[in-house]
């Protein structure tokens, strides 16, 4: 599951790290999707918690000292591997195992939860409809597999929709879970 959304997800550019233009890529995916201009608040949201999130991988995989710190203290061009995201992940797993909410010593990732619920949600109503979830596929292939994954997530409710709590429990199972057959393992569709 790590390896995939590394290099699906965070690695736009395919080169195996993720470097300033995948993270660049990334905000202006997200303000492409939800239709943002270059000065609105969510967008600038979104890049403070971009940055705040590669602070704390850098920080956890030893590459900086500077947990929620600034930035700028960083080196120009740090990137990010495979190997250093899988640290950061296992970390995170480590103080998800057995909660459904996330922990005060992880409060920064409900910024990026709440920007992939976000991302998601392409009418900006609130939830993640069927249609939602849906129209954010990257191929015909991942379509196909978002079909599937909305029916073990919807456990083929026809008028099922995903709120923002349930969403963030899905979120954290996908991260602790080992059991293929949870819900929270189709969260992203592809997986």
């Amino acid at each position: 599951k790590v390896r995939f959304y590394f290099n699906e997800i965070l690695d736009f550019d395919s080169d195996g790290h993720v470097s300033s233009k995948d993270v660049e890529a990334f905000k202006n995916m997200y303000k492409y999707i939800k239709n943002l201009d270059h000065d609105s608040p969510d967008l600038d949201r979104f890049s403070r918690f971009l940055n705040i999130w590669i602070e704390n991988i850098l920080a956890i995989t030893n590459q900086s000292n500077n947990p929620y710190g600034s930035v700028s203290d960083r080196p120009a061009e740090t990137t990010i591997s495979l190997g250093d995201f899988t640290r950061y992940c296992e970390s995170i797993r480590r103080e998800l195992i057995g909660r459904s909410t996330w922990p005060a010593t992880l409060n920064y990732m409900s910024d990026y939860i709440d920007a992939l619920f976000n991302i998601l949600d392409t009418d900006n109503d609130g939830v993640i409809s069927k249609e939602d979830f849906l129209s954010n596929y990257a191929s015909p292939d991942d379509y196909s597999s978002r079909i599937a994954s909305w029916e073990i997530i919807s456990k083929r409710g026809a008028n099922f929709v995903l709120d923002k709590k349930r969403f963030d429990q899905l979120c954290i199972e996908f991260l602790v879970s080992t059991n293929p057959d949870d819900a929270g393992n189709w969260i992203f569709g592809t997986f």
